[in-house]
């Protein structure tokens, strides 16, 4: 029986899941940038970014929230206002920029200038008291950063001509760092599992690859632990064609020769249609080598993503469900022990607790799967995760633990693709 195959699932579908798709890299030069610089008015944002999506005001400051317009991104992009001029912004979009300014004209902008959205009518801005000394020099405008949301995206960023002007004396709140400006990140984001045992319909693409190694306390009628290992890349591109993810799986890891002495190669060909929907057709274990019980098992699967919260990083933003058709381990344990040779149904639901932090609830054809994944480290793609095999104890002789852990990175630098 495939048990360990399940396991080491579990290290490899964490990165097959998202790990591509919220890639980034330096903005292509045919791309548009579109700079906001500190001063600006709410209007002058809004000939740049279009109408916000939604405002929410917090004290003295009022936060615009914009689409990121980038498929392989996560939350909203949101620029901060007070006495309506721009004080600062958060950009998942690598094509956005938010830079510093010379000193705010504290004259008061006209009233049409301040209303946050076309629709909205002007008003008057408050005078800044702003002194003769400040006016001659780089001013800062000081804001609380508790009111500020957490980051769900890369840092602050600027383009690269613009000034850095001094730094005040003193800066108790922090804001002065916050503005700390650097290029978006040319690498990978980590998302929590969702699923353990079924593979999904996202997968790597050029450029990416991963490696993953699994555990699990027995295996099914043993009293015997044993582990895998998993290492596997993309070819192809699976937004504007399509993707080839090729991963070669070693499952004598803890037992018997050690690793590389039983193994797999297999094969996954997915397409998907932004960030939210993926189709996939697969071959498990198409090449296989020392006796591995795992089976050739072929399947097509598809996955969506459901959108619940606008921002990612609020709690319970997303549910992802997969639907899949498959061969060889997905069929009930009756038809392999029969050897019958029929199809059986799969699927997966993996719900976002938090932009960290997912639980996943598995059908791999066979038997229940449960567990909880987690990303610690946001700008890392390291995933972990944690979980019972055969919990209802159709398949096999009861419910045994699995843990896992997985690594994404590029083998090739962004701009080979």
């Amino acid at each position: 029986m495939p048990s360990i195959r399940t396991a080491l699932l579990a290290a490899a579908l964490p990165l097959l899941l998202h790990s591509g798709a919220h890639a980034q890299g330096t903005p292509p030069p045919h791309k548009r940038l579109d700079v906001i610089r500190e001063g600006m008015t709410p209007a002058q944002v809004r000939a740049i970014l279009g109408e916000p999506l939604r405002t929410r005001r917090d004290g003295a400051l009022t936060y615009l929230y914009f689409a990121n317009g980038c498929d392989r991104c996560t939350g909203d992009d949101f620029v901060v206002v007070r006495d309506c001029r721009v004080v600062g912004a958060r950009f998942d979009n690598p094509n956005r920029y938010v830079v510093r300014s010379e000193p705010v004209d504290p004259t008061p902008p006209p009233a049409a200038e301040c209303a946050l959205a076309a629709a909205e009518p002007g008003r008057a801005a408050p005078i800044p008291l702003v002194s003769d000394s400040l006016r001659r020099a780089p001013v800062e405008r000081p804001v609380d950063a508790n009111a500020v949301p957490p980051p769900a995206g890369p840092a602050l960023v600027a383009a690269a001509e613009a000034p850095e002007p001094a730094l005040p004396q003193d800066d108790p709140r922090g804001w002065r760092a916050r503005l700390s400006l650097r290029r978006p990140a040319t690498h990978l984001v980590a998302v929590p599992a969702a699923s353990i045992s079924s593979p999904t319909a996202f997968g790597s693409q050029q450029g990416e690859a991963f490696v993953g190694g699994a555990y699990q306390a027995r295996t099914r009628f043993t009293d015997l632990s044993d582990g895998a290992m998993v290492l596997g890349f993309g070819l192809g591109d699976r937004q504007r064609y399509v993707g080839l993810e090729v991963a070669a799986t070693s499952y004598s890891t803890l037992r018997g020769g050690g690793p590389l002495e039983t193994g797999g190669l297999s094969f996954k060909l997915h397409r998907a249609f932004g960030e939210t929907w993926g189709v996939a057709v697969g071959y498990e274990n198409a090449v296989d080598w020392g006796g591995s019980d795992a089976g050739h098992s072929p399947y097509a699967v598809a996955t969506h993503v459901f959108r619940l919260k606008p921002d990612a990083a609020q709690p319970l933003s997303a549910v992802a469900a997969t639907l899949g058709v498959g061969g060889g381990r997905f069929r009930t344990e009756d038809d392999v022990v029969a050897d019958r040779k029929t199809a059986n149904v799969f699927g997966a639901v993996g719900v976002q607790l938090f932009e960290p932090l997912a639980v996943t609830a598995d059908w791999n054809g066979q038997d229940l799967f449960a567990g909880v994944s987690a990303a610690p480290i946001r700008r890392v793609p390291f995933v972990v995760t944690a979980g019972l095999a055969d919990i209802t104890g159709s398949a096999g002789d009861g419910a045994r633990f699995v843990v896992s852990a997985a690594l994404g990175f590029r083998y090739l630098p962004p701009f080979f693709f």
